[in-house]
């Protein structure tokens, strides 16, 4: 009868163990599944900020630079020379495409890099120019706290002959 009862006991410890084994693998124990579905979400993601780059540049580099040589001390839209060495970050501007910043409230439709004073227009034919202040590559469809149209920042060079624009 002991022999029964051990054997009956290790039985159930075992039938119990395979049960919550079992039960874990129905709730998330398909780790590699999961991992699958995750990774090809993310390449998705990637591919799609990808068509958005131009090609060959990387995601550092499209939001921080370096920016093409023709960009790199070019003149702006109202002839303010870019310093790549005193650049603000995208983040510190509230850098963001026009219309969100308008739906968002900071700013008024129809400005956008492309009219912007330190806008510099595409160069090289990849549909991104580059800007006077904020680092990286930038759209003409683009918006940042710094925008300032090209008739103030000209009739400002007149009356001062300086080159001003803060962050808002």
């Amino acid at each position: 009868m002991a022999r029964f009862v051990r054997t009956r006991r290790r039985f159930l410890e075992l039938a119990g163990s395979g049960a919550v084994v079992g039960i874990a693998g129905c709730l998330g124990g398909g780790g590699g599944q999961q991992e699958t579905e995750t990774e090809a979400t993310t390449e998705a993601a990637d591919d799609d900020h990808d068509e958005e780059r131009p090609e060959g540049v990387s995601a550092e580099e499209f939001e921080r630079g370096p920016v093409p040589e023709p960009y790199r001390t070019a003149l702006s839209q109202a002839n303010e020379r870019r310093d790549p060495d005193d650049l603000f970050t995208k983040e510190a501007v509230k850098f963001q495409e026009a219309d969100d910043a308008v739906e968002a409230g900071l700013t008024e439709a129809g400005r956008n890099c492309g009219n912007c004073a330190e806008y510099i227009p595409d160069k090289n034919g990849d549909g991104f120019g580059a800007c006077a202040k904020v680092e990286g590559y930038i759209g003409p469809e683009d918006w940042c706290s710094l925008w300032e149209s090209i008739e103030e920042a000209e009739a400002e060079e007149g009356e001062d002959g300086g080159e001003t624009a803060s962050v808002v």
